[in-house]
């Protein structure tokens, strides 16, 4: 038999691919080594520029009984003796701490941060839940016990509401039924009437594919069903499964046009790694916030969908002030400013950024932090 110059016998090629295969599992099981390590679920100190940890600061994970269930609070700030903010994150079912330590750590500068995990997400996740808790009413419910925990905790008269997207329906309920628990309230992406703004979300990502010539995205979006707003009540599953299949699509396109979690982010992995590398999350807590997410989207979309806030709310008497991204197109921009022209309030403010989406409490870190800075010297 001629052999080729080319020849490589079978048993030198099934070596190689051994030691390739094992040169994968090595690696693979160095970087899951190296994930359990940076994923203590301890708090990080606050630490000098010299690494000592400041006396007056407070850097502490905490569980808490609240509404017949453990939930869990990260609280972190450089002066214990600073204003306290609870800061009630969006999704339903998306805690924000990893991304407010990737960048915004500098609020902690001038107070208290309070990021609690709400029921069913994030530390707080858990099979076990009741699914009848998991309700708009509930989480009212909720944010008002763990406002009273924390004032008497740090001993203050009253402390500050901020919310997040979905965190912004949840906040500016829980503002207009116990105005006695808070200072001022804070909508950073803010909700009005989210059915509203889905639909104003929709036209302007086929308007953008449009101007962009964009044939996959024009083809894409036109096939693309909005979902009724059913007049006669549907099954939760129905209903769950027409906004996937219509979110799964759309905000694909919201983010690519810039109109998304941040104006510059165009795919949600930067979100994704912020989560995975934040030390105060054990690898448990990592993957439960993935399923807390779908676990809260399943069970609380269908009332962020169906709650429009302009027919619910008459006053509230306490200071608003609203925090909108010009590009914000999750929450869109124009619907927050309506929502906001006609709200009754004992004292009002706007925001416009410039230069942000959905989320300027992580875009634009230095006027936001300054705005919230001031406010809060004034009530």
């Amino acid at each position: 038999m001629i052999r080729s110059k080319f020849f490589i016998p079978l048993r030198r090629v099934l070596k190689w691919i051994g030691l390739i295969f094992i040169s994968l599992l090595l690696v693979i099981l160095i970087l899951l080594a190296l994930w359990v390590i940076n994923s203590p679920g301890k708090a990080d100190p606050i630490t000098d520029s010299s690494g000592n940890v400041l006396p007056n600061s407070i850097s502490v994970i905490e569980t808490v009984n609240i509404g017949g269930i453990d939930q869990h609070l990260i609280i972190r700030g450089r002066d214990i003796s600073k204003p306290v903010i609870l800061f009630v994150h969006g999704g339903p079912g998306g805690p924000e701490f990893a991304m407010m330590k990737a960048t915004n750590q500098l609020i902690e500068n001038d107070f208290v941060m309070v990021y609690w995990e709400q029921r069913g997400a994030g530390k707080s996740y858990d099979p076990a839940i009741p699914v009848a808790t998991m309700n708009l009413e509930q989480f009212i419910s909720d944010t008002g016990e763990i406002s009273k925990y924390l004032i008497k905790k740090f001993n203050k008269e009253k402390i500050y509401l901020m919310g997040h997207s979905w965190g912004t329906m949840l906040g500016i309920l829980t503002a207009e039924r116990y105005p006695e628990l808070f200072h001022a309230y804070f909508g950073v992406g803010q909700i009005g009437d989210q059915y509203e703004g889905e639909r104003v979300s929709f036209e302007w990502v086929k308007e953008r594919a449009r101007l962009s010539s964009d044939k996959i995205a024009i083809e894409e979006l036109n096939h693309l069903k909005f979902p009724d707003k059913h007049e006669v009540q549907i099954d939760l599953n129905t209903f769950n499964s027409e906004w996937d299949a219509y979110i799964g699509i759309e905000r694909q396109y919201v983010m690519k046009y810039g109109g998304g979690a941040m104006k510059d982010m165009k795919s949600i992995l930067p979100l994704i790694k912020m989560i995975f590398l934040a030390k105060e999350y054990t690898v448990k807590d990592k993957i439960n916030y993935l399923r807390g997410s779908d676990f809260s989207n399943k069970y609380l979309w269908k009332e962020v969908i169906e709650t429009n806030l302009f027919n619910e709310i008459d006053e509230i008497k306490i200071p608003v002030y609203i925090l909108q991204g010009l590009y914000d197109y999750q929450t869109p921009y124009s619907v927050a400013k309506k929502f906001y022209d006609q709200l009754n309030a004992s004292e009002k403010q706007f925001y416009t950024f410039e230069n942000s989406a959905h989320s300027p409490i992580f875009e634009e870190v230095e006027q936001f932090n300054e705005i919230v800075r001031k406010l809060a010297t004034e009530n």
